[in-house]
């Protein structure tokens, strides 16, 4: 297990519980001298009848060794500050995770043994610095001021935005929304995005304005079984009470069998490296986009905010952070070539 602790010793995990899993073998074993064999249960379960339960005449005994290592991995952060005396203390942020796997134990002599990670995320962090790089170079400061992070530890449990969310550089409520950028899909010329979390928020409004303005069209998560709004880095802010967007390439004009040959292929494994016919035109478009997006919500006169009883917003917000608003309407109709 790998966890963060703070200055004062503290981890992020509320709880020293531990769990373990057994094999079918195992589970078998446990329900031999039990009034009913567990082939029998996982029948009843599979055919709809009901099932009661019984104790179980068995135990399990449990050693455990474990070992603890310190080490560190540092977040990088910058801030351009906002030019409006009334709106440069608020932040939007701008992010992506730079780590990734590291090293495949098991290389034979002579095979690939490193995960670049050039997709999942070296191109989130190169969005993020190229929007940078835009917000300086259009010789205009954003009203509100922007953070740019490039988070550690996304891999292993999300623990560098973890940790940043609960231990932030600015004070907690002026953090008023996020744009995650992880594993932009650049092989293909995209002419839609999904934007997990946009449904939550007023952050749907910039989506939508930007991709407007580029023809980019914004469609349905295409994936839902896959739950990402709560599998990146922006979700320990979410659950701070920010307003968060994650934005994929969509899947549209091609990319519908390109995600689905990465993710099946690809996806955290050596493969994930420069010789990928990479479309750095697409990378320019996706980097255009998200500043657009960040533009947007660091320019608004409102910061952006939860839909008024939306499950997000009401688990984790404060109440000024929920919006009297009708909900965003995103008119832009996909189509999954």
């Amino acid at each position: 297990m790998i966890d963060w602790v703070d200055s004062q010793g503290r981890s992020s995990r509320a709880s020293s519980a531990q769990s373990i899993a057994v094999s079918s073998e195992v589970t078998e074993r446990i329900f031999e001298r039990a009034p009913r064999q567990l082939r029998a249960i996982r029948a009843d379960v599979a055919t709809g009848k009901k099932v009661r339960g019984f104790p179980l005449p068995a135990s399990l005994s449990i050693t455990a060794k474990s070992n603890w290592e310190d080490f560190t991995s540092p977040e990088v952060v910058a801030v351009l500050p906002g030019s409006d005396r009334k709106l440069a203390a608020e932040h939007v942020v701008l992010m992506g995770h730079l780590d990734h796997l590291g090293v495949r134990a098991d290389a034979k002599p002579g095979e690939d043994a490193i995960y670049n990670g050039a997709l999942d995320n070296a191109a989130g962090v190169a969005t993020m610095l190229e929007a940078a790089h835009e917000f300086v170079d259009s010789g205009k400061p954003p009203r509100r001021s922007v953070m740019f992070i490039a988070n550690t530890g996304e891999e292993y449990g999300l623990l560098g935005a973890s940790y940043f969310a609960s231990h932030p550089t600015v004070p907690a409520d002026k953090i008023v929304g996020l744009v995650d950028l992880d594993m932009p899909l650049l092989l293909y010329d995209f002419t839609d995005v999904v934007a997990f979390g946009a449904k939550h928020s007023t952050t749907a409004r910039a989506v939508a304005a930007a991709g407007a303005g580029m023809n980019v069209a914004v469609s349905p998560d295409p994936m839902p079984q896959e739950s990402l709004f709560v599998r990146s880095d922006h979700y320990p802010f979410a659950k701070q009470g920010v307003p968060a967007v994650f934005l994929m390439t969509g899947y549209a004009n091609g990319g519908r069998p390109l995600w689905q040959k990465f993710l099946g292929e690809t996806y955290h494994s050596v493969k994930d490296d420069l010789g990928q016919a990479i479309r750095w035109d697409a990378g320019a478009k996706f980097a255009e986009l998200n500043y657009r997006i960040a533009r947007a919500m660091a320019d608004g006169e409102r910061r952006p905010m939860w839909y008024a009883g939306d499950y997000f917003g009401e688990t984790y917000a404060r109440a000024s952070r929920r919006p009297a608003a009708e909900r965003c309407t995103l008119t832009a109709k996909p189509v999954f070539a």
